[in-house]
């Protein structure tokens, strides 16, 4: 069996860009996400010392590096790079060693 891959990208902002500009990314960046194939999960979040943790499910890893590519020629991905301080960006991918989740109905 296949495990999906984990693309973990952390980075800082430029020092004059704010959270709302961040914001104003989100469903540009999410709206081509899910238009990947082989997408399954996105969620940001932020350490303390303002370091942004962008981590990405994808079903495998050639779908994963495709993305990336295509994220940094799409105009969502320009938009969001374009914010940060691209000193601080590190991309990783790894595959998952073990994995669950949590399914609930609504009736």
């Amino acid at each position: 069996m296949n495990n999906s891959v984990i693309e973990l990208v952390t980075y800082k902002l430029k020092t004059s860009v704010t959270k709302a500009q961040l914001s104003a990314t989100h469903s540009d960046v999410n709206a081509f996400l899910v238009e990947q194939p082989g997408f399954m999960y996105r969620s940001l979040s932020e350490d303390s010392n303002g370091l942004l943790y962008d981590i990405v499910y994808w079903q495998d890893m050639e779908k994963a590096k495709n993305a990336g590519e295509a994220f940094m020629a799409h105009k969502a991905g320009q938009a969001l790079v374009a914010l940060t301080d691209e000193n601080s960006i590190s991309m990783r991918h790894m595959e998952a060693l073990t994995e669950t989740s949590v399914c609930t109905e609504t009736v």
